[in-house]
Order: structure tokens, then C-alpha cells, then sequence
């Protein structure tokens, strides 16, 4: 593990313990959430969701991989992702029990109320010989690219109670971003191409399991 990423790595929990710490200062509601489309991709992940009043809220989602999918191939998809965001959650003040509201917004008779979310992403990256859905980033195929990106994006999802304390999201949106890397061949120690740069669009898709602490 290089200086650098033991460094990110750092900023990363530290960022976490703030979260805990802020909520448990101003004693707010805080969400945990695991994207469970992420984890597919043998991604461990977590977000965290902080109220700032009824209708919105301020997180940061984090996800971590960190290990080869075919070392023998040098098959990879290595990658530290932190996203910082800000939700608005539509709908109306509720005085509704906390069972049937989603932190004072009311929801409908499906149990469930829309969000907008606005998020920065910046990622480490250490990825090749890899084959995305859709044709999406084909020079990854053949070569490895080690660099780091940044993107701004948005998504629209809906989020269904389930008890008081779990909710279940399901959300799509898109980003547009800028990448900076080094380009080399799949086999270690393969021929160094030089460096690259590009402008690109980053579908997001989301199916999150959330846990409500009050």
C-alpha cells in the first residue's frame, strides 16, 4: 500500500468519525447506507447521511477496492471512491409517527418519498484487463491505467420505508468528469505507453439498503 493511498485511507475514516461526532454533538438523525450494485462489483462500500432539517441532508459515500480479480492475468479494478453529497427530499411536513415518515416527510400510500442528490466524486484508480457492461471504457480492456479522476453528478431515486429504522433506495443519475493516468500493458511490468488524460460520463445506479440511527 503506497504513502499516498495509506494517507487517503486516512482522510477517509477520520471523515467517518466526524459524521459519528457531529451527529452525536447536535444529536441528529444519521443514516448508514450500503449500495448493494456497488458490492456486485466486489466493492465494499458505506455512506453516511447527516439530517440538516426536514427536507435536507448532507453525506459522503465511500468505496474501496483493493485487491486483483485475476492476479495471474492482472486483472484489476482496484479503486478508493469518496463522494461527498447533498440530498433534498420532496414532499411535506408530517406530524405522522416516525414509522410512517421519512425524518418529517410524509410519504405516500406505497410508503415512499422521492429524493434529489447532488454529489462531487474524486477517485484514486488502479484498473485493466477489465470488461465493463455495455461497451463502456473499452481502452480498459487491453491496457492498465493507474491514475486519478474527479466528476460532478446527480441522481433521482425514491427511498420505501420498511420499519422504523430501515429503508430500502433505488436511484440512477449520471456524472461527467475529467481523468488523469498512466497508460501501460495488462501484463506486469508492461509497456509504458505515457501519460493520458480524458473527459468522460459515469452512469450511476443505485439499490441501497439503509439503517436509520436516531
Amino acid at each position: 500500500m503506497t504513502v499516498r493511498f495509506r494517507s487517503t485511507l486516512t482522510v477517509v475514516i477520520l471523515t467517518l468519525m466526524t459524521f459519528v461526532g457531529v451527529e452525536k454533538a447536535c444529536a441528529q438523525t444519521l443514516a448508514l447506507r450500503n449500495n448493494l450494485l456497488y458490492d456486485a462489483t466486489l466493492t465494499p462500500n458505506i455512506g453516511a447521511e447527516l439530517r440538516i432539517d426536514s427536507a435536507w441532508t448532507a453525506g459522503v459515500n465511500i468505496g474501496l477496492n483493493a485487491w486483483d480479480i485475476d492476479k495471474s492475468k492482472n486483472k484489476k479494478w482496484r479503486h478508493l471512491l469518496i463522494a461527498p453529497n447533498v440530498r433534498r427530499y420532496f414532499g411535506h411536513k408530517s406530524d405522522k409517527p416516525a414509522d410512517r415518515s421519512l425524518w418529517g416527510i410524509s410519504v405516500d400510500s406505497c410508503r415512499k418519498v422521492s429524493y434529489l442528490e447532488l454529489d462531487a466524486i474524486y477517485s484514486h484508480f488502479n484498473v485493466g484487463n477489465t470488461k465493463i457492461p455495455f461497451g463502456l471504457y473499452k481502452s480498459i480492456q487491453d491496457r492498465r491505467l493507474q491514475g486519478d479522476l474527479f466528476a460532478l453528478g446527480g441522481k433521482y431515486g425514491y427511498s420505501w420505508i420498511l420499519s422504523r429504522d430501515w429503508r430500502l433506495e433505488a436511484e440512477a443519475g449520471i456524472a461527467i468528469g475529467y481523468a488523469w493516468f498512466k497508460e501501460n500493458d495488462c501484463d506486469h511490468c508492461g509497456n509504458y505507453y505515457g501519460k493520458g488524460d480524458r473527459i468522460f460520463l459515469l452512469p450511476k445506479l443505485g439499490i441501497n439498503i439503509v439503517y436509520i440511527i436516531n
